[in-house]
């Protein structure tokens, strides 16, 4: 294993490890909003001034959609410099180019998401926020396919990645192509 592979694995197994911990943000700030909004307790009724039970959950809800849309965004633009260490690296790794070519393409895929998905995504979510459902019905769709777009790519990503990993653990490459 060459210097360059350690650092290597390092940065692929932090940009896996981080787009799992992601995900789970995700989830559970939502689950967080539903439980606190179902939770019986009398000082937060007292503190919300009395909010009708459907209210506070709306409030919560919207709450956890800006964390959410916080935390993605940012991690959108902390990618990007990532997957350039990463790529950089596997380069110097001497890695092959089946590894700087999943690494060129998730650092693609998190560039159309930080540049495109995610801004687009946030727009529309604050537009539909407090919309019902059929008030809106493009904005609505336009969400949900890049919502469903997002979780997709980034998928792909994190498969990538893992392949990425197991090729520099194993020292494999893919055949390289005959000149």
């Amino acid at each position: 294993m060459s210097r360059w592979q350690a650092p290597l694995l390092v940065l692929l197994g932090a940009w896996i490890g981080c787009t799992l911990f992601m995900w789970q943000v995700a989830i559970q700030n939502f689950a967080v909003a539903e439980s606190v909004s179902a939770a019986n307790n009398e000082g937060l009724r007292q503190a919300v001034g009395g909010l009708a039970a459907e209210d506070l959950r709306t409030a919560l809800r919207y709450q956890a959609s800006e964390v959410n849309r916080l935390f993605f965004a940012g991690w959108g633009w902390v990618q990007l410099p990532l997957g350039i260490a990463i790529l950089t690296i596997a380069c110097f790794a001497d890695s092959g180019r089946s590894v700087r070519a999943l690494a060129a393409i998730m650092l693609a895929v998190a560039l159309g998401l930080a540049v495109y998905v995610v801004p687009e995504t946030v727009r529309l979510g604050r537009m539909i926020d407090f919309a019902p459902e059929p008030a809106l019905p493009e904005a609505h769709s336009a969400f949900w396919t890049l919502h469903h777009a997002y979780t997709a790519a980034d998928s792909l990503k994190l498969l990538l990645g893992v392949v990425a990993v197991g090729l520099v653990w194993r020292g494999r490459r893919a055949p390289e192509p005959a000149a």
